[in-house]
C-alpha cells in the first residue's frame, strides 16, 4: 500500500503539534512496511525532493502572495487576498496533480491544507484515489484556523466565515473518511454541513513523542512530600506552548497573584509576538513568574509539578497534556475544546475558562494529588491510550477499510480511539 500524506507543514518546519504527528505517522506507517510520502509548503528555495527516514518528501514553494509562517503583522487587505487564492490555489494544486500522477498512491491522506489548497480532493477524487482527512485545526471552517476573534472564542460560526467555507464545504464531499482528533472538532465540522458523502467518521487521537524508558523515569521532577520542605511549600506550576491571548495566560497570572492559599512559582515556556510577550511581562513584574522562551518539553517539564492548561480558545486536541502525563506530571486543563476529552479521568482536574476563580479549586487538588504515590503511574498508563503505536495502528485499519470496503463499519467509531 502506498499513501500520499499531506500536510501544510512537515520537518524541518514545525509550528505546532499537526507536524510532529505528521511525522510520527509517516515514519510509523514506514515502519510497519507501506511506502509513504509527504507533500508540504515551503516558504524558501525552489520545489525540492528530499528523502527522510525512509518517507520522500515533496516542499513545494508557495504560491500566494506571502508566506504566512512568519511573525510579520499583513494588513487586512493582503490577508483577504491571501485567503481568496488560497481557497482554491490553482498553481498549489497543478503541482499536487504532478505527484500524483508520479507517485500513484492507494490513498491521499489529508490533514491541514493551508498553503496547498483543497484542490487535492478533487484531482485524487478524479484519478479515483480514496481520500481520507485527517481534522487537527479549524481551517476548513475559520480563515484564522483558530475561531477566536476579538479576544474572544467563537461559539458558531459567523456568517463571512460561513461565506468563506462554502467552497471547502462542497469541496469536502469527495472525502471517503473523515477523522477527527478530537470528538470536539469532528462534530464542529459535522454540524457545519462537511463531509457530508464520507463512508464514516471517526476519532482517532493524536499522541505524545515518547521516550527512551530510562529517560522518562529521570524527566519526573522528584517530590518530597515531607512537611516544612520546600518542595511541598512551593507548588512549580508551569504554561507550555504559544504565548498568545487565545492561550489563556492572563487569567492564570491574575488569580494566582490574588490568591493566598498556595506559594507557588509559575514557569511559561514557549514563544509568542515580541509586542505581545513584552506586555505579559511588564503588565505582571512578578519574580515568581518565569519566562523561559522556547524550551524542549523534556527539561520543561523536570522543572514543574503542575501544568496549567488554560486555553481560552477550542483547542481541538491539545498535544502538552498528554506530553506532560507522559512524565507523570498532572494536567489542569481548561474545559475548552478537546481538552476534557483528553484530560486523565481518575483526577478529573477540569476548570471552566469563563469563570476564572474555578481555577483555583483544582489547582488545590492537583496539589493534593501530588501526595498519591500511584499518581505518576496513573498517569502514564493513561499516556499509553495516546501512544504512537495506537495512532498507527488505528491509521492502518482506516486505510485498509478504506480500500477494501464500501462503508466503515460503525464499530470502528469505537475501536479506533474515541474515548468517552
Amino acid at each position: 500500500m502506498k499513501i500520499l500524506i499531506a500536510n501544510t507543514l512537515y520537518f524541518p518546519e514545525i509550528v505546532g503539534g499537526a507536524e510532529i504527528s505528521t511525522q510520527i505517522l509517516a515514519e510509523g506507517l514506514v515502519q510497519a512496511g507501506l511506502e509513504v510520502c509527504v507533500a508540504c509548503a515551503t516558504g524558501t528555495g525552489t520545489d525540492r525532493t528530499e528523502v527522510l527516514n525512509g518517507v520522500t518528501i515533496y516542499y513545494l514553494r508557495l504560491a500566494n502572495v506571502y508566506w504566512p509562517h512568519t511573525p510579520h503583522r499583513r494588513s487586512r487587505l493582503m490577508r483577504a487576498i491571501w485567503h481568496a487564492l488560497d481557497v482554491k490555489n490553482i498553481v498549489m494544486t497543478r503541482k499536487l496533480a504532478k505527484i500524483i500522477r508520479h507517485e500513484k498512491p492507494d490513498i491521499v491522506s489529508t490533514s491541514n491544507l493551508s498553503c496547498l489548497s483543497i484542490g487535492i480532493w478533487r484531482i485524487a477524487n478524479q484519478a479515483g484515489v480514496r481520500i481520507v482527512h485527517t481534522l487537527r485545526d479549524y481551517y476548513l471552517i475559520c480563515p484564522t484556523a483558530r475561531m477566536f476573534s476579538d479576544n474572544q472564542r467563537c461559539t458558531r460560526q459567523c456568517r463571512l466565515c460561513a461565506l468563506y467555507a462554502q467552497p471547502k464545504r462542497r469541496e469536502s464531499d469527495r472525502v471517503d473518511v473523515a477523522v477527527g482528533v478530537s470528538r470536539h472538532i469532528l462534530k464542529q465540522h459535522v454540524d457545519n454541513g462537511f463531509f457530508a458523502h464520507a463512508n464514516q467518521t471517526v476519532v482517532i487521537n493524536d499522541c505524545y513523542l515518547p521516550l527512551p524508558p530510562k529517560q522518562v523515569a529521570a524527566t519526573s521532577p522528584p517530590r518530597d512530600s515531607t512537611e516544612g520542605s520546600v518542595a511541598s511549600t512551593i507548588t512549580r506550576f508551569g504554561i507550555l506552548g504559544r504565548i498568545s491571548a487565545e492561550k489563556g495566560i492572563e487569567p492564570v497570572i491574575e488569580q494566582l497573584l490574588a490568591q493566598r492559599a498556595l506559594d507557588w512559582e509559575l514557569s511559561i515556556g514557549g514563544v509568542g509576538s515580541p509586542a505581545y510577550v513584552g506586555a505579559l511581562r511588564a503588565a505582571y513584574p512578578d519574580p515568581r513568574i518565569c519566562y523561559t522562551g522556547y524550551i524542549e518539553p523534556d527539561q520543561f517539564f523536570q522543572n514543574i509539578d503542575i501544568l496549567i492548561v488554560p486555553s481560552r480558545w477550542q483547542e481541538p486536541f491539545g498535544r502538552v497534556t498528554v506530553e506532560a502525563y507522559s512524565h507523570g506530571i498532572p494536567v489542569v486543563g481548561a474545559d475548552s475544546g478537546g481538552i476534557p476529552e483528553v484530560i486523565e479521568p481518575h483526577s478529573r482536574l477540569v476548570f471552566d475558562p469563563s469563570q476564572p476563580a474555578s481555577l483555583l479549586e483544582q489547582l488545590l487538588a492537583a496539589k493534593q494529588l501530588l501526595r498519591d504515590p500511584d499518581l505518576k503511574d496513573i498517569l502514564l498508563r493513561h499516556a499509553e491510550r495516546f501512544s504512537p503505536a495506537r495512532m498507527i495502528a488505528a491509521y492502518l485499519e482506516v486505510y485498509r477499510a478504506t480500500l477494501e470496503l464500501e462503508h466503515l463499519p460503525a464499530a470502528y467509531a469505537d475501536a479506533l480511539g474515541r474515548q468517552d
